[in-house]
């Protein structure tokens, strides 16, 4: 995730928080976007979208 900037950063103040462990199905990940807008909340849960599904996961 940090790779991708998606890690939570909080000198930019967004970014992607899991908060649980991997989850049993490796699909059903939870998790929080952090953002400014909500236009900046969809373009990470999109990125986030790409990220897992490339990793199968």
């Amino acid at each position: 995730m940090r790779a991708c900037r998606l890690a939570f950063d909080p000198e930019r103040g967004e970014g992607v928080v899991l908060y649980a462990d991997a989850p049993p199905d490796g699909r059903s990940w939870r998790y929080a976007v952090i953002a400014g807008s909500a236009g900046d909340v969809e373009e990470q849960e999109a990125a986030l979208a790409e990220v897992l599904a490339s990793e199968g996961g």
